[in-house]
């Protein structure tokens, strides 16, 4: 886009030098007629022809470089489909009258917005505001550029033009839909029915005492069974589950990815806000890894990958999981949010389901679309081997946590 416009002020610097000599052609031309045909007639088209003239050759030494511009965005946070209004405001020190002025913000192509182009007729005015609206603003990092200022006289003879350099950036986030979630009950081994969630030693509850081992830490070990076996004893603690979460977004071209994105920032948000621990695995033309953490601070920095995240993967997700082994060294329930169910990504995951983690693959669509047969077979396919496969559109995204807890 940059490049673009760049090239538009190229050509329109030339064609405002052929205008002006193509003018001063003209006024020659009058002169040299009126010059040799003398009489009444002659001279009268060449003093009629003159102020217009005069006036174009002040339009094309008029300055536009004169003209500040500030730009002005309300909210400052938005989220997809929101309202953005936009206020550009002009100054300028001389007042020369102008008989119209163009301007337009210039943006990025992805923003769709009439107001962004209009015509005014200024005068002699110093200070001139316009306010645009850009409707249903979609999800991304969206760029403004600059402010295209274009005039001209009456006849256009002359057009000057003039692109101030206005550089912002507007962040727009994905919308947030609100998804029922509550933490897994967290159980002991004892009494409990075991969930394929991550089991973690509780440091709070000593089990009994075993042998040291390499790895134990310093403060496992248990002095007082040491000095009475008169070998180096480490605590034995109790195993309890927890809830971490690692959602890993396939990035392939589709048409359901602003679906994917949507659900995905969703899921995240509602899992943080309920004190739960996420991370994210995002591969395309960037990798982005975030560890496995909580808060309002890791909530930012997901969101902010969201807001920014494209559909750039030039290779399939099970590739990807084969060739980077990052995925199955981390030890938590695996979320995979995908458009489409595929062998190769089954096959991936055939490691990390020996291990004993979970793996939740949700299957985005849109409304009222339906898995082809190869994809239903995929997924009987799938339910045997134990992952568990759920299509999700936006009729049951709502409660998809709840309905997999009951699974």
């Amino acid at each position: 886009m940059r490049g673009k416009w760049k090239r538009r002020r190229f050509f329109n610097k030339i064609n405002r030098f052929i205008r002006f000599f193509f003018l001063l052609f003209l006024v020659g031309l009058a002169f040299s007629y009126a010059m040799f045909q003398g009489g009444f007639v002659s001279w009268f088209l060449f003093f009629s022809f003159l102020p217009i003239s005069l006036y174009s050759l002040l339009i094309f030494t008029y300055p536009l470089q004169q003209f500040q511009v500030t730009r002005k965005v309300d909210p400052q946070e938005l989220t997809s489909g929101d309202r953005l209004i936009v206020s550009l405001e002009l100054n300028r020190t001389f007042p020369f009258p102008l008989l119209y002025l163009l301007v337009e913000d210039v943006f990025t192509d992805d923003c769709n917005s009439k107001g962004s182009k209009q015509l005014l007729f200024p005068g002699f005015k110093r200070k001139i505001t316009i306010d645009y609206q850009i409707e249903q603003i979609p999800r991304g990092e969206h760029a403004f550029y600059a402010v295209r200022l274009k005039t001209g006289d009456g006849l256009g003879f002359i057009e000057k033009e003039r692109w101030i350099t206005c550089e912002q950036t507007v962040l727009v986030y994905p919308k947030i839909i609100d998804i029922g979630y509550r933490l897994m009950e967290s159980r002991f081994e004892q009494g409990g029915t075991a969930s394929a969630t991550q089991f973690q030693k509780d440091t709070t509850l000593v089990a009994g005492v075993r042998q040291y081992q390499p790895g134990d830490r310093f403060a496992w070990i248990d002095w007082k069974a040491s000095a009475r076996t008169n070998n180096m004893m480490s605590k034995e603690f109790e195993l309890r589950q927890s809830n971490d979460l690692l959602f890993v977004l396939d990035r392939t071209p589709t048409d359901t990815f602003e679906e994917m994105v949507t659900f995905a920032a969703s899921s995240v948000t509602a899992i943080l806000q309920s004190g739960g621990q996420v991370g994210l695995y995002s591969v395309g033309a960037e990798k982005t890894l975030l560890s496995i953490k909580g808060g309002e601070m890791h909530q930012q920095q997901c969101m902010y990958h969201f807001a920014k995240v494209k559909s750039d993967s030039r290779v399939a997700l099970g590739g990807l999981l084969k060739a980077d082994g990052i995925v199955m060294k981390q030890q938590a329930t695996l979320i995979i949010i995908t458009s489409k169910l595929t062998r190769d990504l089954l096959e991936s995951m055939g490691s990390y389901k020996q291990r004993k983690e979970g793996v939740h693959i949700f299957i985005i669509k849109k409304a009222g679309e339906k898995i082809n047969s190869e994809e239903a077979a995929l997924r009987v396919h799938a339910t045997q081997r134990g992952f568990r496969v759920r299509i999700i559109d936006e009729t049951n995204i709502q409660t998809v946590f709840s309905e997999v807890r009951r699974a």
